[in-house]
């Protein structure tokens, strides 16, 4: 185009249009010519223009995603009330100061724990366990004189205490059993008596209870994968290779332990009056190609020191090759108990009659509604978004007060100070919704805690529901530390294994049992009471005195 408009003054320059009319029709081609350009130009800028938002947006999107994945690597386990600025919250057009300010949420009294006095006079004394073995080693001289020669008598003792550690000691064992010349006999040489062989609960092999106790401890208990287990053995010279350990391990979950397995399922789903449920990812290998693909592990929860119930706590495990509905049902089948989970769609159908879990009462979580809003307000400092925060930690601090209490006093005063709350909080998420796009964060957020209400206000009239799915998420952690240690599972067996000796070491974790001695006795009881047994009576919370912890403290839900 620069060059036709260059021509053209050239041509009038020179007088090259006598005629008016053919200047005319040249200026009008030119000039078309040019509103085309313009056109063109400006078509290509709109189009720039939108690619440019969309990739604002999927900019905006990856940040965003980028954030909450280093909050969950590397950020503190519990969503935090967000620290908001020095300025008030955004006014919704329409509503006045006034009213803002009658709808803004009271700040909960201050609940800051006393902090312990700081010891201010050195190191105290060293408390290694009031029930460890006190030896006492006595170092003297034989004579027990000065040990410089000049004859000097023993005067007193000066003491240190230190804490001890004798490794595992490993040896070979070989057990003769006496065979006697037996006089009753009809013939003239009489008959051989043996004496019967020690049960085991792996006859035909020399596989032993200790052993297998400490292994499976160690692979569960202290999440160590086999290849670890197997170099920690061969430093003690003991050449036990880890196919050997798994397929042990296999044969005693999966042909001796699953009764056992069972009869903890039972008792978990079908003598509770509240359940809490989730689940976590799994990878498995895939057979033939050498790649993994994802399974999953459901955990069931029951923990009733919320609301002073009397059961043992426990927890059981579920290996399932997917996530969908059908699994879920089939896991929860002729459960009548509150089970809480978070707002996953393959939990949707509980209380639908017709259904195999028609009797469950649905609860779901306020962590997982929460969460959506410190996101935001983390991310995009959304004042509403630390607003609806803050009204939800009204909620927490109530719950705080009545943590304990039975569930008809729970529900008596979550009815007289929850229910306001809950009344607040809907209004101000019904006068946000037409402020925040749909497909926004925010509105997603918004929209997510509407669509829930009924089932995250439950809890109002059931004195047995809590807050939040917290205590199961919490059973994951040992999950996630082996799977993390072990990378994956070799087979479907590999899984039910997994769930059964992780159902048994969270169980005894939860009730205080040493793990370690309750597999010893286990495996004896299995083994000496065959076919005849009692599975209930071996459950671990039904564990003898012996393999109780001696500690005060008992174990953490997530101890190393």
């Amino acid at each position: 185009m620069r060059d036709r408009v260059d021509k053209l003054k050239e041509d009038l320059m020179a007088g090259a249009y006598p005629d008016p009319s053919l200047l005319v029709r040249q200026i009008e081609t030119v000039f078309s010519e040019l509103l085309i350009e313009i056109e063109e130009m400006s078509e290509k800028l709109k189009k720039s223009l939108a690619r440019n938002r969309v990739h604002q947006a999927e900019i905006t999107k990856l940040r965003r995603e980028v954030a909450k994945l280093n909050k969950m690597k590397f950020g503190a386990n519990a969503d935090q009330k967000p620290e908001t600025e020095d300025t008030p919250p955004q006014t919704p057009p329409g509503e006045t100061n006034e009213q803002q300010a009658a709808s803004a949420p009271v700040s909960p009294p201050n609940r800051d724990k006393p902090s312990k006095p700081r010891n201010r006079n050195g190191r105290g004394k060293k408390n290694y366990g009031e029930n460890l073995e006190l030896v006492n080693v006595d170092v003297i001289t034989e004579d027990k004189t000065c040990p410089c020669g000049c004859g000097g008598t023993f005067f007193d003792w000066e003491t240190k205490e230190t804490l001890v550690c004798v490794p595992a000691r490993f040896h070979r064992q070989v057990k003769r059993y006496a065979m006697y010349r037996c006089r009753l006999a009809n013939d003239a040489k009489g008959a051989i008596l043996r004496t019967k062989f020690a049960p085991a609960i792996l006859p035909k092999t020399t596989c032993e209870h200790t052993l297998m106790a400490q292994l499976i401890t160690a692979r569960f208990g202290w999440y160590l994968p086999w290849h670890r287990l197997e170099k920690m053995l061969a430093a003690e010279s003991v050449n036990l290779v880890r196919s050997t350990m798994n397929r042990w391990a296999a044969a005693i979950a999966l042909k001796k332990l699953r009764p056992l397995f069972d009869a903890l399922a039972k008792d978990i789903k079908f003598n509770s009056k509240r359940l809490f449920m989730d689940e976590t990812t799994l990878p498995i290998l895939v057979q033939g190609n050498g790649k993994t693909k994802t399974s999953y592990l459901y955990a069931l929860h029951r923990d009733d020191h919320s609301f002073g119930g009397n059961l043992p706590p426990g927890v059981v495990y579920f290996h399932r090759p997917g996530r969908g509905m059908k699994y879920i049902h089939d896991i929860l089948e002729g459960v009548t108990s509150v089970v809480q989970t978070d707002a996953y769609t393959g939990y949707a159908r509980f209380g639908f009659p017709g259904t195999p879990v028609a009797n469950i009462t649905p609860a779901n979580c306020w962590a997982h509604a929460r969460r959506k809003f410190t996101d935001e307000f983390e991310f995009n400092r959304t004042p509403d978004a630390a607003e609806v925060v803050s009204i939800v930690d009204e909620l927490y601090s109530i719950e705080r007060d009545i943590r304990g209490k039975p569930p008809n006093a729970r529900s008596a005063v979550r009815k007289q100070l929850a229910s306001p709350v809950l009344n607040r909080l809907k209004e101000r998420l019904l006068h946000m919704k037409p402020h925040h796009l749909r497909g926004s964060s925010m509105g997603k957020a918004v929209n997510y805690l509407l669509r829930h209400w009924r089932d995250l206000t439950r809890f109002v009239d059931n004195g047995f529901i809590d807050l939040d799915t917290n205590p199961v998420e919490r059973m994951f952690k040992p999950t996630i530390l082996l799977r993390k240690n072990a990378l994956f599972i070799g087979s479907e067996e590999g899984g039910e294994m997994w769930a059964i000796y992780s159902s048994i070491v969270e169980t005894c974790k939860l009730n205080g049992i040493n793990v370690q001695k309750y597999f010893l006795w286990l495996f004896d009881s299995v083994a000496q009471g065959a076919e005849a047994l009692d599975y209930d009576k071996l459950l671990p919370w039904n564990a003898p005195v012996e393999c109780r912890l001696k500690s005060k403290k008992k174990q953490s839900r997530c101890d190393l």
